[in-house]
């Protein structure tokens, strides 16, 4: 808050005092003043209230802002974390399907030894098949 260093009853004081030695317009003038700082001195004191008000009010946004949030991420976190899985065990499984096509060891005898790899995918259930009948 803003400190005023003159009173200003004082300088209404000062003004009684003036317009007794017939100045008036000097004592009109310093009624003014006085009236200014009185009021300016409200101003500043209803403008660091309100200050406080909406730094209150905003804090309070804030904590319901994060509140929510941490109430969405509950809710989203199970799912995401199932998608998170999902996508980190299909790359896994690819993955392995390439080390193991990587690491075929009779490059001369390939047609057996894919045979065998794809009966060891299908097996695993790296690879699954579906038949549909109509």
């Amino acid at each position: 808050m803003i400190e005023l260093k003159t009173n200003p009853d004082h300088l209404h004081a000062i003004a009684s005092n003036v317009r007794l030695t017939d100045q008036t317009d000097l004592a009109h003038d310093l009624d003014a003043a006085a009236h200014d700082m009185k009021n300016l001195r409200d101003y500043g004191e209803r403008l660091e209230r309100s200050t406080q008000q909406m730094s209150g009010e905003i804090q309070s946004i804030r904590t319901q802002r994060d509140e929510a949030a941490a109430a969405l991420l509950a809710i989203f976190k199970p799912e995401l974390e199932k998608m998170i899985d999902a996508a980190v065990n299909d790359c896994r499984a690819i993955s392995d399907i390439e080390d193991r096509l990587d690491n075929l060891e009779d490059p001369g005898n390939l047609t057996d030894t894919v045979r065998s790899e794809v009966k060891d995918m299908i097996r695993d259930g790296d690879i699954t098949i579906s038949i549909a009948h109509v």
